[in-house]
C-alpha cells in the first residue's frame, strides 16, 4: 500500500517538478531581495547626512533634516502660539520664584522709556564689521566651510563667539568644548557652519549681574538662538538666509527691550516690571525695537517688511518670512529647558 502511495506521488512529483521548482526558485529570490534592499535601506537612512551632524552636507536636504530634528513636529502639524504667550513662558521661567520687592511699573510707565528709544543710540548694537562680507560668503552656494572659517578667523571676537555656539546646547556637540575653529568646521559641516557664523555674528554680551534681567536676557537669548537656527532648516531655497536674520534681528529687538527696562530700574535696586508685564513689553515692543536695528544695519527691504508686520501684531494671513519664523519660535519653545538657568550660547 505504501508503495503504491509512493509511486503515485513519485509520479505526481515528477509530473509538477518543473513548475513548481520555478515558482520555489522565484520565492526564494524575492525574499532574499526584500531581506537585502531592507538591510541596505537600513544602512542607506543611517547614512542620509543631517545637519546637525559632523560634515553635513550644505544641500535642502540638511535644511529639511534640520526642520524635522525637533521633538514638537513639523512646523505645519503645530499651532502657533501667539508672541505674548511665547515671552510669558520665557520670563516666567527667567523669573523663577524670585521675589519681587520695590516698586512695580505698569505697561504704560515702562512703554515710556521705550518710546524714547531713538534718543538713545547705545541701544541699537553696532553693525557688525564683517556682516555685508560674510552674508555674502554665506548666500554663495559654492562657497566651501574652509572660506567662510577663512572670513571669521580674521576676527577672533567672532571666532570665538563661533566655537562657544559649536559647543552650545543649540548645536548640542556633547560636554567637550571646542576650542579649534578647524574643529568647528569638522563638526558642523558647510551647513551648520553657515547657520552658526550668523548667530555667532550677531550675539550680544549678556552681563550677569544677578537680576531677573539677566536671567530673561540669557534665555531670551537661547530662545532666539534656537529659533534661528530652526527657521533656517524651514527656509526654502535662498530665503533660508533671510529667515534666520530675522529670528536673529527679532530677538535682539527683545534683548533691548530688557535692557532698557533693566537699566532704567534694575540698577537702583527697583524690579521695575513682573514677569507678565514684562511679556506685553516683549510683545509690543521687541519687532518695532527690531526695526531701529535693521534700519541702522541696512538689512534688506523684505526683512524690514517681516518687522514691520510682527510690530503690527498678530497678522490673519503672515508673509512667508513672518510665517516661518512664528514656527521656528514656537518649535523652538518646546525644545527650552525647564530648569530656570539656561545653557549660554
Amino acid at each position: 500500500m505504501r508503495s503504491g502511495q509512493g509511486m503515485a506521488m513519485a509520479g505526481r512529483t515528477r509530473t509538477l517538478g518543473p513548475a513548481m521548482g520555478i515558482a520555489v526558485l522565484v520565492a526564494v529570490l524575492v525574499a532574499v531581495a526584500a531581506g537585502w534592499l531592507g538591510v541596505r535601506g537600513r544602512r542607506g537612512a543611517e547614512a542620509v547626512p543631517r545637519m546637525d551632524r559632523p560634515g553635513a552636507a550644505g544641500t535642502a536636504a540638511g535644511h529639511a533634516a534640520a526642520a524635522e530634528d525637533d521633538p514638537a513636529g513639523p512646523a505645519e502639524e503645530q499651532d502657533l502660539l501667539p508672541e505674548r504667550a511665547i515671552f510669558g513662558r520665557l520670563c516666567a521661567a527667567g523669573f523663577g520664584d524670585a521675589a519681587l520687592e520695590g516698586t512695580l511699573l505698569d505697561e504704560a510707565t515702562a512703554g515710556e522709556a521705550l518710546e524714547r528709544i531713538h534718543a538713545h543710540p547705545r541701544y541699537i548694537p553696532r553693525r557688525p564689521a564683517l556682516l555685508p562680507q560674510l552674508t555674502r560668503a554665506i548666500n554663495d552656494p559654492g562657497a566651501s566651510a574652509q572660506s567662510i572659517a577663512a572670513i571669521v578667523a580674521r576676527a577672533p571676537a567672532l571666532a570665538g563667539n563661533l566655537l562657544r555656539v559649536a559647543t552650545s546646547v543649540v548645536y548640542r556637540r556633547g560636554g567637550v568644548p571646542v576650542e579649534q575653529l578647524d574643529r568647528a568646521v569638522t563638526l558642523l559641516g558647510t551647513e551648520g557652519l553657515r547657520q552658526a557664523v550668523m548667530v555667532a555674528l550677531v550675539q550680544p554680551v549678556i552681563g550677569d549681574d544677578g537680576t531677573v534681567y539677566a536671567r530673561c536676557a540669557a534665555r531670551l537669548w537661547e530662545h532666539t538662538a534656537l529659533s534661528a537656527r530652526l527657521a533656517a532648516g524651514a527656509g526654502q531655497g535662498g530665503d533660508w538666509h533671510l529667515a534666520q536674520l530675522l529670528a536673529l534681528v527679532y530677538g535682539l529687538g527683545a534683548l533691548v527691550v530688557v535692557q532698557v527696562l533693566r537699566d532704567t530700574w534694575g540698577r537702583r535696586g527697583e524690579h521695575g516690571v513682573d514677569a507678565d508685564t514684562l511679556a506685553s513689553l516683549l510683545a509690543g515692543w521687541a519687532a518695532r525695537c527690531a526695526l531701529a536695528i535693521s534700519a541702522d544695519w541696512g538689512l534688506s527691504g523684505r526683512v524690514q517688511q517681516a518687522l514691520e508686520e510682527l510690530a503690527a501684531g498678530e497678522a490673519d494671513a503672515p508673509g512667508e518670512l513672518v510665517r516661518a519664523v512664528r514656527h521656528a519660535r514656537t518649535r523652538a519653545l518646546a525644545r527650552m529647558p525647564a530648569g530656570p538657568e539656561p545653557d549660554r550660547a
